[in-house]
């Protein structure tokens, strides 16, 4: 599989096969609006856990406007006697389509037995993932890891449980729980899901930050489509860049790209937040706008340093940035 136009997932009809990640604490409501600027496939909001959902009722983080959309919600959690309700909540709400994430590595959610610590025992996977199946009439995909370490790679169990029970698809990230985020996502894991699907549609995920990178992982596994996480935030219209490369399109290259994208996305959190937490929100991004430019080293220590939202305006205003080279 290579890029391309049209792709379907169950019912929903989605402008390409270049999805968007939830990513928590940085796929909220100001940075989805940003996305949607540049981006015409799926978008996802932070992940959410199902108690949150439906003993809670906090939807804080399920926030959308009606031009963000397609729009997917991701859920997890290892209970399956509330997966109903969660996936009932997320449909009610209006979303497009439900992802169950059995991949989160991070200790605050493997710690209650979700994220990636599901793939410990796959009958829990089964067991959530079938009643959100039948709760709802929204497609239903889910996000893992290859295993928890090295030694319990599951990835081909979870593909023909999901393919069993009626998923549309399944994301594969290339590395194990116990990797974290250290070494690289590994290739054949994803080769191995392709391979062991008859119907459902395997997604590639992990270390996609350029089009080459895109190329190569559909060269490798025949994915049919991938997922692009950390790539987004370096630049988030990497789904153009993917989408010009593959069509052989030309590309214009516009030196203020950056400086631009940054004031409106400043002008998406200021809508939103308080100007302090702008402030905050604007060293956390701006720490990925401007890696890994030349001759930027002085406007990201003084946007670190910025006590005020008009600082970081100024400094980014003022900067040469035809003196960058990406």
């Amino acid at each position: 599989m290579k890029y391309k136009k049209n792709f379907e997932l169950g019912s929903l009809n989605l402008f390409d096969n270049i999805l968007y990640a939830p990513l928590a604490e940085y796929t909220d409501f100001a940075f989805r609006r940003l996305l949607r600027d540049f981006h015409k496939g799926l978008i996802f909001c932070e992940m959410t856990k199902m108690e949150a959902l439906v003993r809670e009722k906090s939807y804080r983080l399920l926030e959308y406007q009606d031009n963000m959309k397609p729009i997917g919600a991701q859920i997890c959690g290892s209970d399956p006697t509330i997966a109903k309700d969660a996936a009932k909540i997320i449909e009610d709400l209006g979303f497009d389509l439900i992802d169950l994430n059995c991949g989160c590595p991070v200790n605050k959610v493997v710690k209650d037995g979700s994220g990636s610590a599901m793939l410990k025992d796959i009958n829990s996977i089964r067991s959530v993932l079938e009643n959100i199946i039948k709760a709802v009439k929204i497609p239903v995909t889910i996000k893992i890891r290859a295993g928890w370490d090295d030694n319990s790679i599951v990835v081909s169990d979870v593909v023909k449980i999901a393919e069993e029970l009626g998923a549309k698809a399944i994301t594969v990230h290339g590395r194990t729980r116990k990797q974290g985020y250290s070494g690289k996502s590994n290739l054949e894991y994803i080769k191995i899901a392709k391979e062991t699907a008859k119907d459902i549609k395997i997604i590639g995920n992990g270390d996609l930050l350029d089009p080459k990178d895109v190329e190569n992982m559909f060269n490798y596994t025949n994915c049919d489509g991938v997922m692009i996480a950390r790539g987004m935030l370096f630049n988030p219209k990497i789904s153009k860049d993917i989408s010009n490369y593959f069509l052989n399109s030309d590309t214009k290259v516009d030196v203020n790209f950056k400086k631009n994208m940054f004031l409106k996305h400043i002008e998406y959190i200021l809508e939103k937040n308080e100007l302090r937490k702008a402030v905050l929100d604007c060293r956390r991004m701006g720490g990925w706008y401007l890696r890994g430019l030349k001759n930027i080293k002085y406007l990201r220590i003084n946007i670190n340093k910025a006590k005020t939202i008009d600082e970081v305006i100024n400094l980014i205003n003022d900067f040469d940035w035809e003196s960058i080279d990406d």
